[in-house]
């Protein structure tokens, strides 16, 4: 048997053995860390550090695709060993044990992830990176050869590679962050909360909202925009738009409108990923138009977003009620709290006004209706 045809089978027998449990869990940890708006730390020495530069650009570029050119989220992940002037800096001046430390002490928060990678014996720079995390609050992952004295101590998630050599257990890293990556670019979706427009981000009008210049934000929507973001939620606007069929105004001026409020959010670190509006009335008798859920279900279909962890903020009852078809978590802006006359409708939670509603999402007291996402995939699954 030739060289390389000797090498791929004890690598590719490596590969077969690996447990799926760590594997799993990593996924996890990734998945969790993005749609919480963490920062992904990879750390490694030597022929790992190529392995962490390799990742770090898989998971950005090709992990992050969908919802970096859907959603305008992307994934925050920095490979430490690409650093080489702090890393030789620390390594001069204080220790080459702490180069990880340091870096970590000075970016990382409570809740990030750290992902080390190491072939061969640990060296003490990673053991000191991996027990610095696991004290402050960040979740650490240890991805290892045959020897992980020092990093199974103090990581979260254990993954063991137990190959011959250096190279096999390289090669096999390798293989895994590709397949790590390519599992991500699949399976990952954001959690999302859907807005209607009119009363809940700008004032509304009687007779239509139908130029820019009678658009006005509610007070404190542009910062309850940006915290939604920075928490990872993606925002899409579902808004009916009734204006347009009556012929008041058409889709270009109603474009226009939508496109400046996009950039006066944005100017101001907010942002919402898409927008739907449902230009028919009542009369027309369509799918999209809420109370029905059309415009919801088309986000779904097209959007990486995560409809367990789906909320709507609306303040009507028709908003509630196609956030209920759609087994969202609802939350109706209302100073009252009565059910309506009309239908059979009770929002899951009630709030003054968005930044009040964002308050409450972001809450430890916040708890979303898996009942009603159970009951909803249930509804779909009998139906398919």
């Amino acid at each position: 048997m030739t060289t390389i045809a000797n090498y791929l089978k004890n690598v590719t027998k490596l590969v077969s053995s690996l447990d799926q449990m760590p594997y799993d869990s990593i996924l996890s940890e990734i998945k969790r860390a993005v749609q919480q708006r963490h920062t992904i730390y990879l750390v490694g020495n030597g022929a790992s550090s190529i392995t962490v530069s390799h990742f770090a650009n898989d998971l950005m570029k090709n992990s992050g695709e969908n919802i970096s050119n859907m959603l305008g989220l992307g994934i925050r992940v920095i490979a430490l060993s690409d650093n080489m002037p702090f890393f030789t800096a620390v390594s001069n001046d204080i220790s080459m044990d702490s180069v990880y430390v340091e870096y970590l002490k000075a970016c990382a928060l409570p809740g990030d992830l750290v992902i080390i990678f190491s072939s061969g014996i640990p060296h003490k720079n990673l053991v000191e990176g991996a027990k610095f995390s696991f004290k402050k609050g960040l979740r650490v992952v240890s991805v290892t050869g045959d020897l992980s004295e020092g990093l199974k101590e103090y990581s979260h998630v254990l993954c063991s590679v137990k190959g011959e050599t250096t190279e096999q257990i390289d090669s096999v890293h390798t293989f895994l962050c590709h397949s790590l990556a390519v599992q991500l670019k699949r399976e990952l979706k954001m959690p999302v909360v859907f807005l209607d427009r009119d009363g809940v981000i700008n004032r509304n009008r009687p007779d239509y909202i139908k130029s820019w210049e009678e658009f006005t934000f509610l007070p404190g929507v542009e910062e309850a925009i940006r915290k939604l973001n920075e928490k990872g939620y993606a925002v899409v606007v579902v808004t009916n738009q009734a204006a347009v069929g009556h012929k008041i105004i058409g889709h270009e001026e109603l474009n226009e409108i939508h496109t400046r409020m996009d950039s006066a959010l944005y100017s101001q670190g907010a942002m919402i990923s898409k927008i739907y509006y449902c230009p028919h009335t009542p009369d027309d008798n369509c799918k999209c138009r809420k109370p029905k859920n059309g415009m919801i279900v088309q986000a779904f279909e097209e959007l990486p977003l995560d409809r367990e962890k789906g909320i709507m903020i609306g303040d009507s009852y028709t908003d509630i009620e196609a956030g209920q078809r759609s087994g969202l978590t609802t939350i109706l802006l209302s100073g009252d709290r009565i059910v309506s006359d009309s239908r059979n409708v009770v929002p899951d939670y009630y709030a003054l006004d968005l930044p009040e509603a964002v308050d409450l999402i972001l809450s430890k007291s916040f708890k979303r209706n898996t009942e009603r996402f159970e009951e909803q995939s249930s509804l779909l699954c009998s139906i398919k």
